[in-house]
């Protein structure tokens, strides 16, 4: 991207059927949005992955809002020309006007914008935070704070293919900027990709939509005892940490030659 100017929603909303597809990741601290941002990450998004790959919870239905607000602060203390995007914590949207507080207190951390998952069912909230000035991207498919650790592809047999045909149209007509579509049938999502005129953004859901999102972690192996059979990791940085911190102990210990170094702060 040569365009410096500040990522927004309606950017994305711009996007739909673009040659160049939009490209996501997920941060939960400054220097990993500073660094993704630099790298031209046009979306980052602070997202309830965060339970699992950060906090160490079995699934992200454990989260509580006041944990994923310092995160969310973190990121936006970065100040990326990427859009930041914040995720509801499961159980924070329960009603229109809980998800209205919910998106106020995600907005006021720092949120640029904000993901919930659902879509028939979520779409009243959608409503809500639109309408208050709040930009949604939608989540529709496979939903992790409903699904747990029951991962599977989603939208196979016809009457789910048709709840979830349901359920991007619903979110589309509340005022969603985009829709994350998640775990789909490949040719169910470019159907969706095809209906819709806001911009689908896959995960483990083929190559039809008009972008992909990936969690960092995920990205560059950083936790290497679950990783997703769609994800394909760019690096490897988890044998590298140990490495290090292994080449550290021995340094330590008197086992080998400490490292030259090469710059001091102190």
């Amino acid at each position: 991207m040569t365009d410096l100017s500040k990522i927004t929603p309606e950017w994305v909303r711009s996007r739909k059927d673009a040659a160049q597809k939009i490209a996501a990741l997920t941060a939960y601290d400054f220097p990993t949005a500073r660094l993704l941002d630099e790298a031209g990450i046009p979306i980052l998004l602070v997202g309830d992955s965060l339970a699992m790959v950060v906090l160490g919870y079995a699934d992200t239905t454990s989260l509580r809002l006041e944990e994923f607000l310092p995160h969310l602060a973190a990121v936006a203390r970065a100040k990326p020309r990427a859009l930041v995007i914040a995720d509801f914590p499961s159980g924070t949207y329960r009603t229109p006007a809980e998800a209205l507080v919910t998106g106020k207190a995600l907005v006021q951390a720092g949120a640029e914008a904000v993901k919930l998952e659902g879509g028939v069912e979520a779409s009243d909230a959608i409503r809500t935070l639109v309408g208050a000035g709040i930009a949604v991207m939608a989540h529709i498919g496979l939903l992790p704070q409903s699904a747990g650790r029951r991962f599977r592809k989603v939208g196979r047999q016809s009457e789910e293919r048709e709840r979830i045909l349901a359920d991007a149209r619903a979110v589309e007509e509340a005022g969603a900027f985009s829709v994350v579509v998640e775990a789909a049938d490949a040719g169910l999502t470019a159907e969706i990709t095809r209906c819709l005129r806001i911009p689908t953004i896959g995960i483990g859901s083929g190559s039809a939509c008009d972008g992909q999102i990936l969690v960092f972690h995920d990205l560059v192996g950083l936790f290497p005892w679950f990783r997703p059979r769609f994800a394909e990791p760019k690096a490897d940085l988890a044998p590298l940490i140990r490495e290090a911190a292994r080449l550290f102990l021995a340094e330590t210990q008197g086992k080998a030659s400490p490292a030259p170094q090469r710059d001091s702060r102190l």
